[in-house]
């Protein structure tokens, strides 16, 4: 008995801590959230992971980001539904009292009615056996076949009552007495083969019913009892016994995976091998919850009647939060005790074996801090306006209250230095008496967050940068490597040669106090204060608490901890790690955590919600789809997941086979368009969990093999004969090419000799005879030089088909120079070339203008009586273009025909040249002839060239 009542009270002091542990935090879920009532019955899980919430205004699926809510109007007989048995194959039963009855299955409402017709089900004791589903009343029991309710009896023997319906192997029902006061087993042939007392509980079983196919269960506000099938034995438990309560109302049993969960108004726990309560959360009162359900993950979620639904995850279940709601400005260790300070309370005390804080100093008013000097075994508490020095349990108070302003301004913050105290205050810091407490002297410095001793240094934390207290002054401390005046808000030990530098926003420092380096991954920080605990770091943030590990020399960032992880704030200013536990205060009370923190996710699944293509759905039995220009599939990704305060998920994902290559992505809405007809598989990854969804597009009938190969064929023939065709042309114009160029050859050569034709060689030799007649050596001799000069320039620029206009210019200079030896003075001639021109690079077709000068003196001038004269004029158009105007004062075109029988000399020649050069496409060459004069009879002539030479 001793026994049972220590076990008993301890319970009810277990009870009592969780119920301040828990009590803050819990995420409630109401209207507001989605509910359509707060008037919840129950939670359940589904084998996929959903949450489903049973209320008197229809069922809610709940995936941890939307609720879906289920009701009359989707196609539930009432909304009223009080019970919910989930099965493997994926159905969800909802149970109320009813006509109709059925599951939820893929969103879709299946309700089902009684092959009695009218007939009202009330289930409150159903049972749950793998996939099938029995709804037991106090006296019928019914099984779902053919899409009815088919009723089964069972009333194996006469007068008796049936108390459930089995499925069993070997036993078939219990039946009881009128008095309720026994329970019989019948085995399969109805046979009685054991029977157990039940005096005063029958007739107070508030749930019952086969909860596997070998456990049959009773609970009541008192006692619940687990029966074995197999092995026909009875488990009877008190709940004064197992949880110290001495009633638990609302009790019931339920399997949820694979474990048996009980719970009731205040408790939920599990049923460990014999069937003793183990691991049991207790609810907090003020919650009113009466039924409470652990998820997949570990998670507790508890229903109320007015409130709606209450969540708490499982990172926060081993958790105690202490001075809710209130601001604590540090923790700190202070003579073998944990010390908290609390704003307009005063100091708390730590209490290790209930991880609770209570009153040590009460201070209505801004607490500074406490600490401890060793030297004077004296543990000192600083407020506002009193200082508390403790020596061997004994206090002394100094009060302020009668000074002038009543504030506290010797010290903030003591150190013991040089066997004196030295206390921070607003700005600066004074020298006290350690007996007196009185003022020995002021040294003034703003801005002090902190002083700090180490290896016999006085430092000091401030507003701009570190301090080094030395010669009665401070003077900022210069490090060997860079400069630094950053916010320091406290210093802490590291090591025995170094020690941490936190700041206002910048991070944590490492300095052995000649150099200083950042502690890696802790930029712009805000860093409250450290904790050092072997080779890890922690740091209190306004950010959270950062864990770094030592490991080879370096530290590296482990872990961190904030509201996710149970942190009643991020806004952490101060971290102790005592034994197993984590203590951390903010401004938002403190928490005590274990140290061993873990990352946990809530993530249980992600699914494909929503599937289109071009608007039409796609699922596994409508999958493919007729190919459509400017086509488009959209995909909608949804996850299941419990985490508090989610953060979008990557998902990684790939189409082939179009993709090679994985993809990331944190929205959850995939598109893609334009795709071609071919077997899609899209492949969806986040944390783990694989998703994948196939789909086809059929081609068009362009666009199948058959046609393709048949298209491909047909231009294939098409390029041959295009080919063809085109090979010939390209024969037909090289043959061309080949003509023209071998006629413009014989062009050229025909120019030659018209050139040389005999009359100019008779009469060049002739003249040159008379000068040797006439014993004129030298006239001979330079004609003959001229001549011989003017027939190699002939035969050398026969083999060129362009040359420079400088050459063109020398060429026609010696032959006017040979005729105008020949015909004395009666020709004069003139060649003029514009300035413009480059005569060296501007090119000129080989012998086209030399015809047309000699036709020049041999038509125009030869047949004249006067002297006459021939002029060349070359004048600048542009870079390609230039103009030749041959001109002489000769007889005309017309008189010349009169005096001659034939035609003028090589004007078929040109004509034909001028076509070759043209069609060639390197020349443009306009020619022109026109008489001068037409008032005189000797009317001259004048031939205009306009040459543009095309540069590829």
């Amino acid at each position: 008995m001793g026994q049972i009542t220590e076990k008993k009270y301890l319970s009810y002091a277990f009870l009592f801590i969780s119920t301040i542990s828990f009590s803050q935090q819990y995420t409630n879920y109401t209207t507001k959230d989605g509910l359509p009532s707060n008037h919840v019955y129950k939670v359940a899980q589904d084998f996929k992971g959903f949450l489903w919430f049973a209320t008197d205004k229809g069922l809610v699926k709940y995936n941890g980001n939307t609720m879906k809510t289920f009701t009359t109007r989707d196609g539930l007989a009432t909304n009223d539904v009080w019970d919910m048995y989930p099965t493997p194959d994926g159905k969800l039963w909802y149970l109320s009292k009813a006509s109709k009855l059925g599951y939820i299955e893929n969103d879709s409402v299946y309700a089902f009615e009684s092959e009695q017709k009218g007939e009202i089900f009330n289930p409150i004791f159903t049972s749950q056996i793998g996939n099938e589903i029995f709804l037991t009343s106090s006296s019928k029991f019914h099984i779902l076949k053919d899409k009815k309710w088919k009723t089964l009896e069972n009333y194996p023997i006469k007068g008796s009552v049936p108390h459930s319906y089995i499925k069993h192997q070997s036993v078939s029902n219990f039946i009881t007495t009128a008095k309720y006061d026994s329970i019989t087993v019948l085995d399969i042939n109805n046979k009685a083969v054991k029977t157990f007392d039940f005096i005063d509980r029958l007739d107070k079983i508030h749930k019952r019913g086969q909860i596997t196919d070998s456990l049959f269960f009773w609970v009541d506000a008192k006692k619940y009892a687990i029966f074995n099938l197999n092995t026909l034995q009875l488990y009877k438990r008190d709940f004064s016994n197992e949880i110290g309560l001495d009633d638990a109302n609302h009790a019931r049993i339920n399997l949820v995976n694979n474990d048996l969960q009980i719970s009731g108004k205040g408790f939920i726990g599990l049923l460990d091998s014999n069937f003793h309560m183990s691991k049991t959360f207790y609810i907090p009162e003020h919650l009113d919850a009466h039924f409470g359900f652990m998820d997949s993950s570990g998670g507790i979620w508890l229903t109320t009647f007015t409130d709606g639904i209450y969540y708490l995850p499982i990172e926060k279940q081993n958790i105690t939060y202490c001075l809710a709601s209130e601001k604590i400005t540090s923790i700190s260790h202070v003579n073998n005790k944990i010390i908290a300070n609390v704003f307009n309370k005063g100091f708390y005390k730590y209490n290790d074996s209930t991880s609770t804080f209570s009153p040590f100093i009460k201070e209505d008013e801004y607490v500074y801090g406490s600490s401890y000097i060793e030297a004077l075994q004296t543990e000192y508490y600083l407020s506002e306006s009193n200082i508390t020095a403790l020596k061997n349990n004994k206090a002394e108070h100094f009060s302020f209250l009668e000074q002038k302003f009543s504030v506290n301004d010797k010290a903030r913050q003591l150190v013991f230095y040089n066997n004196a105290l030295y206390g921070a205050y607003s700005i600066g810091i004074n020298r006290i008496n350690p007996s007196s407490f009185e003022v020995e002297a002021v040294y003034q410095q703003s801005a002090i967050n902190q002083l700090f001793i180490f290896n016999n240094q006085f430092l000091g934390a401030t507003a701009n940068g570190l301090m080094h207290f030395k010669d009665d002054k401070f003077n900022a401390f210069d490090f060997n490597n860079q400069q630094f005046n950053k916010p320091v808000l406290s210093i802490t030990k590291l090591s025995n040669s170094e020690i941490l530098i936190n700041t206002d926003g910048f991070g944590t420092y490492i300095s052995d106090l000649k150099t200083i380096k950042l502690l890696p991954d802790s930029d712009f920080l805000i860093v409250n204060n450290a904790f050092i605990e072997g080779n890890n770091i922690w740091l209190a943030t306004e950010s959270g608490i950062i864990k770094y590990k030592k490991r080879k020399e370096k530290y590296k960032l482990q872990l961190y901890i904030t509201v996710n992880n149970g942190l009643p704030s991020n806004h952490v200013t101060d971290v102790i790690i005592k034994g197993n536990k984590l203590i951390a205060s903010t401004d938002n009370g403190i928490a005590v955590l274990p140290k061993n923190q873990k990352a946990s996710t809530q993530l249980l699944d992600i699914y494909i919600e929503e599937a289109f293509y071009n608007g039409l759905d796609i699922f596994a039995s409508n999958s493919e789809f007729e190919y459509e220009s400017s086509n488009n599939v959209h995909i909608k990704i949804s996850n299941i997941n419990f985490s508090e305060n989610q953060k979008d998920i990557s998902y990684s994902y790939k189409l082939e086979p179009i993709h090679k290559e994985w993809s990331q992505t944190t929205t959850n809405n995939l598109n893609f368009n334009n795709l071609q007809p071919d077997k899609y598989t899209l492949f969806i990854d986040a944390s783990g969990i694989n998703k994948q969804l196939r789909f086809t597009i059929k081609p068009l009938l362009w666009q199948k093999l058959w046609f393709q190969i048949s298209v491909l064929l047909l231009g294939i023939l098409i390029v041959v004969l295009i080919s063809r065709y085109i090979v010939k042309r390209s024969q037909f114009q090289k043959n061309q090419k080949i003509f023209e160029d071998k006629r413009l050859s014989e062009l050229q050569l025909k120019a030659l000799r018209s050139q040389m034709n005999p009359h100019f060689v008779f009469n060049s030799l002739s003249a040159i005879q008379y000068y040797i007649g006439e014993n004129n050596f030298e006239a001979s001799e330079m004609y003959l030089v001229k001549f011989s000069k003017l027939i190699r320039q002939f035969f050398e620029l026969s083999k060129e088909n362009e040359i420079s206009l400088a050459k063109e210019v020398g060429l026609l200079q010696n032959y006017l120079e040979i005729e105008k030896l020949r015909f004395k003075e009666k020709l004069n001639f003139e060649i003029n070339v514009d300035s413009n021109l480059d005569s060296k690079n501007t090119k000129i077709p080989t012998m086209l203008l030399q015809p047309i000068v000699e036709n020049a003196v041999n038509h125009g001038i030869f047949n004249k009586m006067e002297n006459g004269l021939v002029t060349i004029n070359f004048t600048y158009f542009d870079a390609q273009t230039f103009m030749v105007e041959i001109i002489d004062d000769g007889v005309g075109f017309v008189n010349t025909k009169k005096r001659m029988t034939g035609k003028v000399k090589s004007s078929n020649v040109l004509k034909d040249r001028l076509h070759f050069l043209n069609h060639s496409k390197k020349w443009e060459i306009g020619y022109k002839r026109e008489e001068l004069h037409a008032d005189k009879e000797d009317k001259g002539n004048k031939s205009v060239f306009l040459i543009k030479h095309n540069i590829k």
